[in-house]
């Protein structure tokens, strides 16, 4: 059983979970709306999801400033029986959505940080929440190398794409990089924070690139031998191991690669270590002699999460240096149609230990907390729409709760911002849309669902990059 460092992981937990978690399992699944219900002040939460500043890229006359905010991305209530008014200088307010666009000139209106604020109205309460609103120029062309953590969203790569094209002297930077691109990440699909934190010297799954045995530093570790099989030989097209394949042949797009056809690293020097989970227990864990791999006469037990030696395990994929800025985007398959309550103390204790590991290396780096996105508007599907009501709430109340925990001066003091990428997804343009038929009691009907689940399409992307760009602008330096 695999120990690690964070054992008050367990007792946070524990004291931050209602006591209706703990209640008898039950006998017979529920649907997915039902089976894990949230606190009831959750169910009955109304406010407002709101940053207290929000950034927008400066346009040119070609390109326009625009930013756009929908009602129901940033209101969490139960009911959708609500009104929502906005007082503001500039913008406009219509049909659901308040927005801002402007070219030419007008593009300076918002160069001063300018107020905007909402009011909601329901049957219960009326609530009032301002933020500032400011346009960023994009005079400042420091290098940026952008290192995007995350899941799938980030394994496609498309936002991480538009960053890089629409912001001058951007480089995207990770191990991640499929042929032909010219972006780099870590994003890996169904990926949660527990995965991150947890995967290690298996051959069920591809090991986290950031977790090490403690006593090993990050230079002589080499990995998996699992992985790096399936890497190279067995599954190179695999969505799980495809995008490796660069990095396996030491950074260069084609040629040999660094391990042999049973995943063994080819050049190791004395005291490199790997782990081989086909080896017996008790020796799985291998250390190289100098002639041979013989099993660590003592066995790793502690492991942990250590950006350190991230950047030394894999300073070969950094050739122009470590990142100035760090992207953190999970959340969909966290939470998903869980219980919020039960899930987020974990997450945030994760995400905090994160930043902390990441600033251990180097507390200058810039960390961007990317809210969840939502998935695609209900009223745009037929059919069962109750498992998307559920993943947008849990959105909803992840982003509320990250927004309480970070958005304030004393994260701003530790290079640490949001990108409200929550508000900013058009739920139902940002989305492919297909028919499908379904049978129903016997009869085939035709129903309207997600092309691609919660994953946005191209438009829905360009919304994510530009609300990310927009922060990395601001904080470019």
């Amino acid at each position: 059983m695999k120990k690690f460092k964070y054992p008050m992981l367990i007792a946070l937990c524990m004291s931050l979970m209602h006591p209706s978690l703990f209640a008898a399992p039950i006998a017979e699944p529920l649907s997915p709306i039902l089976s894990n219900p949230l606190h009831e002040e959750e169910v009955a939460m109304e406010t407002l999801i709101l940053p207290r500043n929000l950034y927008i890229l400066a346009g040119d006359t070609h390109t326009p400033s625009r930013l756009t905010l929908y009602d129901r991305n940033i209101v969490l209530s139960p009911s959708n029986a609500y009104t929502l008014t906005t007082q503001s200088t500039f913008g406009t307010r219509t049909l659901g959505r308040w927005f801002y666009e402007s070219l030419g000139e007008d593009v300076l209106t918002l160069s001063s940080p300018s107020d905007l604020t909402l009011t909601l109205n329901t049957a219960k309460n009326t609530l009032t929440q301002s933020m500032t609103v400011e346009v960023v120029d994009t005079t400042d062309t420091t290098p940026v190398r952008l290192l995007a953590v995350g899941d799938s969203l980030t394994r496609m790569g498309k936002y991480i794409e538009h960053v890089q094209s629409i912001l001058p002297n951007v480089e995207t930077v990770g191990t991640i990089t499929y042929k032909g691109e010219t972006i780099q990440r870590e994003g890996r699909g169904g990926w949660t924070f527990n995965k991150y934190f947890n995967y290690i010297g298996s051959s069920g799954y591809l090991d986290s690139p950031f977790v090490f045995p403690t006593s090993i530093n990050g230079t002589a570790y080499k990995g998996n031998t699992d992985d790096w099989k399936k890497v190279c030989v067995a599954k190179p097209s695999d969505t799980t191991y495809g995008g490796l394949q660069k990095v396996a042949r030491g950074w260069q797009e084609s040629g040999p690669y660094l391990y042999d056809t049973n995943g063994y690293y080819k050049y190791p020097s004395l005291g490199d270590v790997m782990v081989d989970p086909s080896l017996p227990e008790g020796s799985k864990w291998i250390e190289w002699n100098g002639t041979s791999w013989v099993p660590l006469p003592i066995q790793p037990t502690e492991f942990e999460v250590n950006f350190t030696k991230y950047m030394e395990r894999f300073a070969i994929a950094y050739p122009t240096g470590a990142p100035t800025h760090i992207s953190i985007l999970l959340g969909a398959n966290d939470f998903g149609t869980h219980d919020t309550l039960m899930d987020m103390p974990g997450f945030l204790h994760y995400l905090e230990q994160f930043i902390a590991c990441i600033h251990a290396y180097d507390p200058s780096i810039h960390i961007i907390i990317c809210t969840p996105t939502l998935a695609p508007h209900e009223n745009m599907l037929t059919g069962d729409t109750s498992n998307y009501y559920r993943y947008n709430r849990n959105m909803k109340l992840a982003t509320h709760y990250l927004l309480q925990t970070y958005d304030n001066d004393k994260s701003l003091a530790r290079n640490i911002y949001i990108a409200p990428m929550t508000l900013t997804l058009d739920t139902a343009n940002g989305f492919d849309y297909k028919t499908t038929e379904v049978e129903i009691d016997g009869v085939l009907t035709t129903q309207v669902i997600a092309k691609n689940s919660i994953h946005p399409n191209e438009y829905g992307n360009i919304l994510m990059g530009n609300t990310l760009a927009a922060v990395i602008q601001k904080f470019r330096q």
